[in-house]
């Protein structure tokens, strides 16, 4: 007898031999024993053994107590030490909008050296698609190809007879053609204003775009114009980006930034059985724009609520959240700062609100009851943020809001972080953009570098953190924004930036798991292995805490071009998403 054969058949014996309890449990649809269990539980953070049932988690706790609930009937796995964890929840990610943009556009930029391979690329890219009505390209590095930038006559030189746009690796910068400006206008002009496109001295639009967050195709174009069997594409491209997640051991991802425009599509995708597998919330866009018809925008807001109320089945959560942005980002000096950048003194960034509009729309946001995801990097927009959160509260009174920041990358650490903790705002941070933020010195200076993604002086100050990926500008995989915060390595593989502010495996478990789920309201359903819980889990073939010593990247090797990581993608068995098992990997669990 094998000793996973042994295992179970001395569990049964177990079981039997406790069928003389007056009261015996109910049988468990799914036991797994023998495991490494983090249940991000904070009084009791590890276990041996789960047990399920009705998609729900029935028991945690030691083998002996899960073998009284297997029947004839249970699949029982033996773990044989494996680490179990919660589904991991990616509180800051794109993959149902971007997800579906994917399908219309080349990511070959991220290896472009220079403007001639730009254009280069997007000629073959255009080719390749004649049906195409918008050509599309992401990826573009600023920090790759210094000192040059993209701009409208390359962009005409490319291509001329059909639109194209290029984006920046992290959405924040757009570059377009002239036709495309020609035709953005012609279809829908206020649209197009709201994209904050640059003009030049005569007040002509220039094709760039430097807070490019808003672009929505659906916008300008019905689907059928945008190629041949389009829809089908973009369905196929999100289950794509889903299933990549749930590889990885990503149960929940929250897309902070949908479209009106397209909730019918991902209603569509949704009724066609797309989101089965997993659990996504989303958060509605607001532009700062909005504030010029009032009206409009509260009967949008009171429509995305209206979704909260329908019965998704615990898959699709709507109607809570909404997302704003107060400024731009670092590598394109849009970020809004205190003092001036380093690398360019005559500059301290842009503010997308003034303070005065910002307070009136948090103010209406927050008295109808809704969470606010304001992206913020720089010390500035932060502060501009929290005045805002807090004029919210001083008109709307107290209440249990949780509205985050978006990153907060850089917050003032004398003034600020205490005002977060005492105002109950959340930081929804992205580690692996410790990583891949090579301008960061460069920008800051070495002395306010030490102060960038700061995660332990947040957790010293009690301040609720959770953790994403902001997919598509940064890795999917959770691990190597575990890596990162554990040990703080920049772009250069140092830890020069602030190595005090690094946190240990387990906290930062807990920030993918548990404090993710708080920052999305859902702490009640997900984020740890408890009893009436849903049964989200994920086995690993690794100990993740072995990610703490230094020679783990020696035994497990990374490749890394640009932002595109890969070498730590097999590391997930078992993907269990309301007791069922999604996604199995080449080693089978049980």
């Amino acid at each position: 007898m094998n000793a996973r054969c042994l295992s179970r058949f001395l569990l049964v014996l177990a079981c039997l031999a406790g069928c003389s309890d007056p009261a015996p449990p109910r049988s468990a649809t799914l036991v797994i024993v023998n495991a490494a269990v983090f249940t991000a539980e904070v009084d009791r953070p590890w276990a041996e053994a789960v047990a399920v049932r009705d998609g729900r988690i029935l028991y945690v706790g030691d083998d002996a107590g899960a073998a009284r609930y297997i029947a004839a009937d249970t699949r029982v796995i033996d773990a044989a030490g494996r680490m179990l964890t919660p589904g991991l929840i990616d509180n800051h990610c794109h993959v149902l909008w971007i997800g579906a943009l994917q399908a219309m556009m080349t990511n070959a930029l991220y290896q472009a050296t220079n403007l001639d391979e730009v254009a280069a690329t997007m000629r073959a890219f255009a080719a390749e698609h004649p049906d195409h009505t918008l050509v599309m390209g992401v990826g573009w590095q600023s920090s790759y190809v210094p000192g040059q930038m993209p701009d409208q006559a390359m962009d005409d030189a490319s291509i001329a007879d059909r639109p194209l746009l290029l984006m920046s690796y992290d959405g924040n910068t757009g570059w377009l053609n002239s036709e495309a400006v020609r035709q953005l206008v012609a279809r829908n002009a206020t649209a197009f204003r709201h994209l904050a496109p640059t003009v030049d001295a005569a007040g002509d639009y220039t094709g760039v775009l430097m807070h490019f967050h808003a672009f929505n195709p659906l916008d300008f174009y019905a689907i059928d114009e945008l190629g041949a069997g389009m829809k089908s594409k973009l369905f196929a491209s999100m289950s794509a980006v889903l299933d990549q997640g749930l590889s990885f051991g990503v149960t929940t991802f929250h897309d902070v930034q949908l479209y009106r425009s397209f909730l019918p599509l991902l209603f569509e995708y949704q009724a066609s059985g797309g989101l089965d597998r997993v659990r996504v919330r989303g958060a509605y866009y607001v532009g700062s724009h909005r504030l010029e018809n009032e009206p409009g925008l509260r009967d949008d807001l009171a429509y995305w609520q209206s979704l909260a109320g329908r019965d998704f089945d615990n898959h699709l959560f709507l109607g809570e959240a909404v997302k704003l942005y107060i400024e731009g980002v670092l590598d394109s000096y849009t970020a809004l700062l205190l003092a001036p950048y380093a690398d360019r003194p005559d500059t301290s960034g842009q503010a997308t609100w003034s303070q005065e509009d910002f307070n009136a729309v948090v103010a209406l946001l927050d008295g109808m009851g809704l969470q606010c995801c304001t992206h913020a990097n720089g010390d500035g927009g932060i502060r501009r943020v929290l005045n805002a959160y807090a004029h919210a509260a001083e008109v709307n009174g107290l209440r249990d809001a949780r509205h985050r920041l978006e990153h907060c990358e850089l917050p003032e650490p004398t003034v600020d972080l205490p005002r977060l903790a005492r105002l109950g705002v959340l930081a929804a941070m992205q580690p692996a953009q410790f990583f891949g933020s090579p301008n960061a010195e460069l920008r800051l200076g070495f002395d306010r570098v030490q102060h960038y993604l700061p995660w332990k002086s947040i957790q010293d100050q009690g301040i609720d953190l959770s953790f994403g990926s902001d997919w598509a500008a940064g890795p999917l995989n959770p691990l190597y924004g575990l890596f990162v915060a554990v040990h703080r390595l920049n772009p250069e593989f140092s830890d020069a930036w602030g190595p005090e502010h690094r946190i240990g495996v387990e906290e930062v478990l807990g920030h993918f798991t548990r404090g993710s789920a708080r920052a999305l309201m859902l702490e009640d359903r997900i984020g740890s292995i408890t009893v009436g819980k849903l049964a989200d889990l994920v086995l690993f073939n690794i100990d993740l805490r072995d990610m703490a010593a230094v020679e783990f990247m020696q035994v497990y090797p990374l490749t890394i071009q640009g932002l595109a990581v890969s070498g730590w993608d097999d590391f997930v068995d078992l993907t269990i998403v309301g007791g069922e098992v999604v996604y199995e990997g080449a080693r089978k669990g049980g």
